[in-house]
């Protein structure tokens, strides 16, 4: 009681102290700033002399009050860095405008790739049914040219279930159809559908490649080629497999959480914000990859999708959720590893 007395004290008066347990019942008490010793120790003579001094009696309030103000002060400046680092994120000429101007990122060859297979699903399309489309067909999970709602069993035709009608291709070996889907954006629907169906693919392509290449081209230039493919590629595999596995008619009775087939890059987006804000929780010296815009605006379009979709709406907000926690269970396994 008296060490914590007197630690109070010493600062009412101005000087820096940490009192720590010695042996036994005794107190060691350390005076931070050398130059203030010579002060300390009149204090402490003072102290010792007369500890129900008036001087002495209303310390601990004191004291109380001045590490108030000292903590907010310090909560100040720790804001202040903070606003700092971020401007200076958005101005740091080696930081997000350097990473731009790279022009042989995996970012780029990505999104070359999803703006072909965009092309070509417009133009290639089978001459003897106009909903068919060859390049899709060839990519996504389910193949509508040749797909069927039956199987062969023992010279019988049966119903596929659900699930073994969407994995029927991946069953016979077509792996790629476990990735490929992320790269296609858009319908390529029949000529009577092929206005409204372009204008809504195109919205698709636009906004899931600028994000990709924001949020991509950063992530990638930051952390390294390796360290992003490993992102990208789990996050497009866990994105496309697990709608494939969960029930149409949704989990926990939300509609917005329900199984299905899924295309585009979304999941592959939603995993590098959950990449980039986790990052930035757990290691807060990596700087602004995320910023709180984008945060938000994510997470507002992730609640309704989750929450308020009516589950019909042709998005899959189950491969946006998978995405973020795929990203921010990355972030997690890459930080642990002291990277």
């Amino acid at each position: 009681m008296d060490a914590s007395r007197f630690t109070a004290v010493l600062t009412v008066n101005k000087v820096e102290a940490q009192v720590l347990r010695g042996q036994e019942n005794q107190w060691d008490l350390w005076i931070i700033d050398e130059d203030a010793l010579p002060k300390a120790r009149e204090l402490l003579q003072r102290f010792n002399a007369n500890p129900e001094a008036s001087e002495f009696l209303d310390a601990f309030t004191q004291a109380k009050r001045i590490q108030q103000q000292i903590k907010q002060e310090r909560a100040k400046r720790v804001k202040r860095a903070r606003t700092i680092e971020v401007r200076t994120q958005f101005r740091d000429p080696h930081s997000m405008a350097a990473a731009m101007q790279r022009k042989d990122t995996l970012t780029r060859k990505v999104i070359l790739i999803c703006v072909i297979v965009f092309g070509a699903s417009l133009f290639f399309q089978d001459s003897d049914n106009n909903n068919s489309n060859l390049v899709r067909n060839a990519l996504e999970v389910v193949d509508d040219s040749r797909s069927s709602f039956f199987k062969t069993v023992d010279g019988t035709q049966v119903p596929y279930t659900e699930r073994e009608y969407r994995f029927q291709h991946i069953s016979e070996g077509q792996l790629w159809r476990l990735i490929t889907p992320v790269f296609v954006h858009g319908s390529g629907a029949s000529d009577e559908q092929s206005s409204n169906h372009f204008l809504a693919g195109f919205i698709h392509i636009f906004f899931n490649m600028y994000w990709l290449y924001y949020l991509g081209t950063l992530m990638e230039v930051r952390f390294g080629l390796k360290t992003f493919a490993a992102l990208l590629f789990t996050a497009a595999l866990a994105s496309v497999v697990v709608p494939l596995l969960l029930p149409g008619e949704g989990l926990f009775g939300f509609r917005g959480l329900n199984g299905s087939k899924v295309v585009g890059m979304s999941g592959v987006v939603y995993a590098l914000i959950g990449f980039g804000w986790c990052k930035m929780k757990l290691k807060p010296s990596v700087g602004m990859l995320v910023t709180p815009f984008i945060l938000l605006l994510s997470m507002a379009w992730l609640f309704y999708g989750v929450f308020l979709s009516p589950g019909n709406d042709g998005i899959s907000h189950l491969a946006h959720l998978v995405g973020f926690l795929v990203g921010a269970g990355f972030a997690y396994v890459h930080t642990s590893l002291g990277k």
